[in-house]
C-alpha cells in the first residue's frame, strides 16, 4: 500500500510517499545513500557486512519505507525507513537525504515524518545506530532530543547507538 501527501518542507514543496520498501526508486536512493557511506567511512562500505532486511519488515504492519520527493519534478530528495524491532520499539534506518538539499530543515522535516510513522506502528520508543563519521545525522538527533542507548545490534560499522522516547 502506497501512501502520498504533499507538504511544504522548510525551503521547497515535496511529497512524502509511505510504503516504498519494494519501489525502484527507494533501490535507486539506498545505492546512493550507501556509495556515499564508502566514501564517507574510513576504510569504505561493503554493504555485504550489513544484514539484510526483507522489504516485509519496513511494510506496513512491521514498519515502513519513506520517500521524500520535490514535489512537480518527482526527484527523489531523501529516505528513511522505520523497523518495530519488539513491543514499544521501532527503530529508525537508513536516514539520508540528498546532499544539496542539507542543511534546509528537510532533515529535521524527515525525522519527524519517520517518527511519526514509529508513533503510528505503536512506538513508544524510538532508536538508532550510527558512525561516528556521520556528523550532521548526530547533530541533528541530538538536537532532536537523542540520547545515547544500550547496543541493539551487531554492526561493523555502527560506533553509537541513539534512542528517545517518543
Amino acid at each position: 500500500m502506497t501512501s502520498e501527501s504533499s507538504t511544504r518542507a522548510p525551503g521547497r514543496p515535496v511529497r512524502l510517499i509511505e510504503g516504498q520498501a519494494a519501489s525502484e526508486r527507494a533501490a535507486r536512493a539506498l545505492a546512493a545513500y550507501f556509495a556515499e557511506l564508502d566514501q564517507r567511512f574510513e576504510g569504505g562500505f561493503e554493504q555485504d557486512l550489513l544484514e539484510r532486511v526483507p522489504p516485509e519488515e519496513v511494510t506496513p504492519p512491521h514498519g515502513d519505507f519513506l520517500l521524500v520527493t520535490e514535489l512537480g519534478t518527482g526527484k527523489v530528495l531523501g529516505c528513511g525507513g522505520v523497523r518495530v524491532l519488539d513491543e514499544g520499539t521501532v527503530e529508525l534506518r537508513r536516514m539520508w537525504l540528498v546532499p544539496d538539499v542539507r542543511g534546509q530543515g528537510l532533515g529535521r522535516f524527515l525525522l519527524r515524518a519517520l517518527e511519526n510513522r514509529a508513533r503510528a506502528l505503536g512506538g513508544r520508543r524510538v532508536v538508532l545506530s550510527l558512525n561516528r563519521a556521520l556528523t550532521e545525522a548526530r547533530a541533528l538527533y541530538e538536537s532532536a532530543g537523542y540520547e545515547p542507548v544500550d547496543a541493539f545490534e551487531e554492526n561493523p560499522y555502527v560506533d553509537l547507538f541513539l534512542g528517545k522516547e517518543l
